[in-house]
């Protein structure tokens, strides 16, 4: 059928575009060579139409009743869309503007008619030329003047003529473009949609470049016809808080939701109701991991992740779970295998191979075990070294590694002293910051412009931290001997949260090589110790001590993870609320947040006697829990919400509030006033640390 006659049914609506079908794909580039592979008379291959009165689920035609048969358009759409745009000078009727992205419209393509070049709008090139005119312009009728084109280049009356003859045959050539006869095979007519699909299928699997997901979303969309409006809508509401995802991924994650599987071909045969209901659960449990990965893993956007076909695994497991972690133990291991997976690049390759290994573990017994298990058996040991650092860029997940980790530990903007969570506003967006700036080190000597060596060791994840634009552009060209020192005094231990060398003379210039050697090695501890404490003895520990019952810990008395709170806020003896009553509560649920966890039991005196939870004159116990909650947000910081659990019990007759707390993997300061305060656990009691005494503790506990 010759392109006239195709473009017009498109307009007409007597070829029509199923719902299943893939948005607008091709570059300008391709746009381009479709053209000029007109011009030269080469083939283009043929379409593949399904001429039928039982259309699907149609693109941007909900209310379309056919008027007898029409024809439902399985394969060509690229090349017939973009031919539209050109030729018509405007977007089919199943597209809308919004369906064609930002820098695929082919509509500013330029053709030169004396050497019949072809090359999108630029300024330089055409503005003085007039043989440079839009293509679009071709197919209107006297739009191009070709005398005047003529007469404008031609030399001299003779060379004129030559010229527009010239010029003439050229659009000609253009124009009969129209009259190009492109062939059709037709599915049967006697043909149902999964029939259609079928042939679908095999056509586009000798070759086409469309994806095996592109071929389930189709199954998928025959079944039920608003999928792929569905996902498009949440991959809008995910992209607006930070996490940009495709259409791949969502497939991926409802075959992990449906069948526990990664083989698209399983997705084929679902049915409406199983694809709906899946739909659900994981639309839900999207929302949940997203939430957790921002409150619990340290990770904000989907930057953050050098693949996100890591979370596949966790959305399986939580799918078959009731979007819960089963304890507290396996969202801790299941993490430590997100993050392993991360740098150790588990899905580098074999992506499909890999992901149905995982989600079989799932099925297991113990499935986050069989996870890591298959990690290391694939990857070998999780540790990180110096060595894995050298010369790597911020290109490689273990930047991200170390992002993550200094974020976990506290580690703030060394200029503005903002969190590097997530920065409302463009002046203060996550940028790169080079510890010793290019152009100091340029200067020293690194030529970063044409050797290679030199030009990695500068960009190395070792002279690399996040911090917001304006705190880097505070920082910017100074000499980290000159900045650095002020970093320290302005917010005392924060350097250390960012693994950054203290020996001072590392921070000059001459020492640069030795500097990126030692914090390498900080670098790599600090990731090590940090993911070992994701599965360490103390926090299984904690997870025994949570079992308890409340008449076990009564019983065995106060200890170094044991102590007992008459009230939260009232003074027994001066019959008031009392700010120091809560300081004592606060002080002691920070003690156990940086030794090895424990509990405290509020509504018990320290003999053991149940005093219950009257005298705090709440309105009720979720509005204690609450305020409770709220004041440890205020004057611990909100990060440390996800080590305390808090719940209401029964002790001999009596409420009891017990505050279960497990060891923080960061340092907690309890804020008083305008000062913070560190506290440790020493026997049965909360003590305060020195100034002199916090460092060697920190380091020692949370670096090593």
């Amino acid at each position: 059928m010759e392109t006239s006659r195709l473009l017009a049914k498109i307009e007409n609506c007597e070829m029509v575009l199923p719902e299943f079908q893939r948005e607008f794909t091709w570059s300008r580039q391709q746009s381009l060579e479709l053209i000029d592979s007109l011009l030269k008379n080469y083939p283009t291959g043929s379409l593949l139409v399904w001429r039928t009165a039982d259309v699907p689920a149609l693109k941007n035609m909900p209310e379309f009743v056919p008027d007898g048969r029409v024809d439902v358009l399985l394969d060509g759409q690229q090349r017939l869309t973009a031919l539209y745009m050109l030729l018509k000078n405007r977007i089919p009727p199943y597209y809308s503007d919004k369906d064609i992205e930002k820098g695929k419209d082919p509509r500013n393509l330029y053709i030169n008619l004396k050497t019949r070049a072809l090359m999108y709008y630029n300024k330089i090139e055409m503005d003085n030329n007039p043989c440079w005119i839009p293509l679009t312009d071709c197919f209107i009728r006297d739009k191009i003047d070709i005398k005047s084109i003529a007469s404008v280049i031609a030399e001299t009356e003779e060379e004129k003529f030559e010229i527009y003859s010239n010029l003439n045959d050229n659009l000609s050539d253009i124009k009969a473009i129209k009259d190009i006869y492109h062939p059709i095979m037709y599915v049967q007519e006697d043909a149902n949609l999964k029939h259609a699909l079928k042939v679908f299928d095999r056509v586009n699997s000798n070759g086409t470049p469309l994806t095996e997901a592109d071929i389930a979303l189709a199954h998928m969309c025959s079944s039920w016809p608003d999928t792929r409006r569905v996902m498009k809508q949440k991959l809008s509401t995910l992209e607006g808080n930070g996490f940009s995802f495709d259409l791949t991924f969502l497939i991926r994650a409802m075959n992990a939701v449906i069948n526990g599987r990664a083989e698209y071909k399983v997705l084929h045969e679902a049915s409406k109701d199983e694809l709906v209901s899946g739909w659900r659960v994981l639309d839900k449990t999207l929302d949940f991991l997203l939430n957790f990965l921002r409150d619990r893993a340290f990770l904000y956007e989907s930057g953050d992740l050098n693949t996100y076909n890591v979370l596949i695994p966790l959305i399986g497991y939580l799918s078959q779970n009731q979007t819960k972690f089963r304890s507290e133990e396996e969202r801790k291991k299941l993490l430590f295998w997100m993050y392993a997976a991360l740098y150790q690049t588990r899905y580098s390759g074999s992506v499909d191979q890999k992901l149905e290994s995982d989600l079989k573990a799932l099925s297991s017994d113990c499935p986050i075990d069989e996870l890591i298990a298959t990690l290391r058996e694939d990857h070998g040991d999780f540790k990180v070294t110096p060595e894995n650092l050298d010369t790597r860029g911020v290109g490689h997940p273990l930047y991200n590694m170390s992002c993550i980790v200094s974020r976990a530990l506290g580690g703030v903007d060394w200029s503005n002293g903002l969190a590097l969570e997530n920065p409302i506003g463009k002046e203060f967006s996550i940028e790169q910051h080079h510890i010793f700036p290019q152009t100091v080190l340029r200067n020293a000597g690194y030529d970063v412009g044409k050797n290679l060596i030199h030009r990695k060791r500068v960009n190395e994840i070792a002279n690399r931290v996040p911090l917001t634009r304006t705190g880097n552009m505070d920082i910017f060209k100074d000499e980290p001997s000159k900045y650095l020192p002020l970093v320290q005094k302005s917010n005392p231990g924060n350097l250390e949260k960012f693994m950054i060398p203290m020996d001072t003379s590392l921070w000059e210039v001459e020492n640069y090589e030795s500097f990126l050697k030692v914090r390498r090695t900080l670098i790599a501890q600090g990731i090590n110790d940090f993911m070992k404490s994701l599965i360490s003895k103390s926090s299984e520990e904690a997870q025994t001590r949570g079992n308890e019952t409340i008449n076990e810990l009564v019983t065995n008395g106060e200890s170094e993870n044991i102590e007992f709170k008459s009230t939260l806020r009232w003074h027994i003896h001066s019959q008031r609320n009392d700010k120091s009553i809560e300081n004592a509560v606060l002080k002691v649920i920070t003690s156990f947040l940086n030794c090895d966890g424990g509990t405290v039991l509020i509504g018990i005196d320290d003999k053991g006697t149940p005093l219950g939870l009257d005298m705090d004159n709440f309105e009720n116990q979720d509005k204690m829990m609450l305020h409770l909650s709220n004041i440890l947000k205020d004057r611990l910081g909100a990060r440390y919400s996800r080590f305390i659990r808090m719940t209401v019990e029964d002790y001999q007759g009596f409420p009891v509030l017990r505050v279960e707390c497990r060891p923080s993997t960061v340092p907690a300061y309890l804020k008083v006033n305008d000062a913070e305060y560190f506290y440790v656990r020493s026997g049965p009691s909360a003590i305060e640390l020195r100034t002199s005494e916090i460092h060697e503790y920190v380091q020692s506990r949370f670096f090593t």
